[in-house]
């Protein structure tokens, strides 16, 4: 019966003084990732913190957002990005992107997608990369503009969204052309 007081008295303690913990995962933003196009190449480059080669894992955070649009309810996605080479800038070998999309993910020809591009298939991409201000997140620059996927060592410049200039460049090529920039 003598040790209940000091029990009583710890549990209070305890219950009284919360310790701060850190979050392991940051808050992702409620608002909608916003696409800038770049007018020219010059301003990609320029426009971009980093410009990395490396590989996109699933995405593993989702935060659903406020706003819906036809065919569905836009959320936000962070994925990593694990870099192997930088090209521009320097950083972690890791890189949490941020990205809006559309659940259910509409049809591929869906004119959305270049609004609201959602996650990143897994793959290895050059990404022309900046940060979202106020948070831990990267976006990709420039929407589709900013993802060259890297197939048989050599990028690919999407139809109609990358700059033609970077198609079909090695790394070593395609980093001599931006640094020229």
């Amino acid at each position: 019966m003598k040790g209940w007081p000091k029990f009583l008295i710890c549990i209070c303690l305890l219950l009284t003084f919360h310790l701060p913990v850190e979050a392991h995962n940051h808050a992702i933003p409620k608002q909608v990732v916003t696409i800038k196009r770049a007018a020219n190449l010059k301003d990609l480059v320029s426009g971009s913190t980093f410009i990395a080669y490396g590989w996109f894992d699933t995405s593993h955070q989702t935060q659903p957002l406020d706003k819906s649009v036809q065919g569905g309810q836009l959320v936000n996605f962070v994925q990593s990005f694990h870099v192997d080479k930088y090209l521009k800038g320097t950083g972690g070998k890791i890189i949490n992107v941020l990205s809006t999309g559309i659940e259910p993910l509409p049809d591929p020809l869906n004119p959305f997608n270049k609004v609201y591009p959602g996650p990143m298939a897994e793959g290895r991409y050059v990404c022309f990369l900046k940060p979202v201000p106020g948070t831990k997140f990267y976006t990709i620059v420039g929407g589709w503009q900013g993802v060259y996927p890297v197939y048989e060592g050599k990028t690919i410049s999407l139809e109609e969204e990358g700059f033609s200039e970077l198609n079909q460049l090695t790394l070593r090529q395609f980093e001599a052309k931006i640094k020229s920039y």
